[in-house]
């Protein structure tokens, strides 16, 4: 009986660490949401206009402008046996923004909500593989639905989000003259932090961190149709907003 031979690669593997990278990013953004108080308190203080108190409860819609920064996470997966010689990360940076609708009910200082939103999105990035060839990754919608937990202490609020996250990705291979596209929608998770302000008795304002997790697609393209390409991507953001409370 004839022995299958297995197409290899003749690479060895490559692990992608990552640690150090998240961990900048996480202080970074700490970094960002801890000095934001001291500068909204500040313009109360100089701000005639701003209320002294606001009432929370409420529905609310609004816009916000941000910028994701983030990873994606790709190998090779031989299609009999799993064998992987190839594996690489690369970073997906862009511009987003869009627009969020929420509800918010306050309990004394304590402040419980729920928030939509939807944004556009021009984060991408690409990578030479060693088989694949070029390949070229993008967000261009995401949107997210979650909870938010908050301490109020007048005009201002802090707050904890978290919740569902969903993002449409697209993936281009080129290798000479071949190429090949897919198309995801995957659904995940997204946690982050914030200080929203009231600086007028409708209006406030925000900024905002947040990590997302979109989990896994895999593609096999035709630029290495022996193998499948496993593709994780997280991202982190951050965003400025403005509110409307009806």
């Amino acid at each position: 009986m004839p022995v299958p031979v297995l197409a290899l690669h003749p690479k060895p593997n490559k692990l992608a660490q990552l640690w150090g990278a998240q961990m900048k990013s996480f202080l970074l953004a700490s970094t960002i949401l801890a000095l934001f108080p001291a500068s909204a308190f500040a313009a109360d203080a100089l701000s005639p206009a701003a209320p002294a108190t606001y009432e929370w409860s409420g529905f609310y819609a609004g816009v916000q402008l941000g910028y994701g920064w983030g990873k994606v996470d790709s190998h090779d997966s031989q299609i009999v046996t799993g064998f992987s010689d190839w594996a690489d990360s690369w970073n997906s940076n862009g511009v987003l923004g869009g627009i969020h609708i929420g509800y918010n009910q306050a309990y004394d200082q304590f402040v419980l909500g729920a928030e939509a939103d939807i944004e556009a999105s021009g984060m991408r990035g690409s990578v030479d593989s060693e088989f694949a060839g070029n390949i070229k990754t993008k967000i261009d919608v995401q949107g997210s639905l979650r909870a938010r937990l908050g301490y109020a202490m007048g005009p201002a609020l802090l707050y904890a989000t978290g919740g569902l996250a969903v993002a449409h990705f697209d993936t281009d291979y080129n290798e000479g003259g071949t190429s090949d596209s897919s198309s995801h929608t995957k659904a995940g998770w997204t946690l982050g932090a914030g200080v929203e302000y009231a600086f007028a008795p409708n209006w406030t304002t925000r900024v905002e961190y947040r990590y997302s997790d979109f989990g896994k697609f895999t593609d096999n393209p035709a630029t290495d149709g022996g193998f499948l390409y496993p593709t994780h991507v997280t991202t982190n953001a951050v965003r400025v907003g403005f509110s409307y409370k009806f």
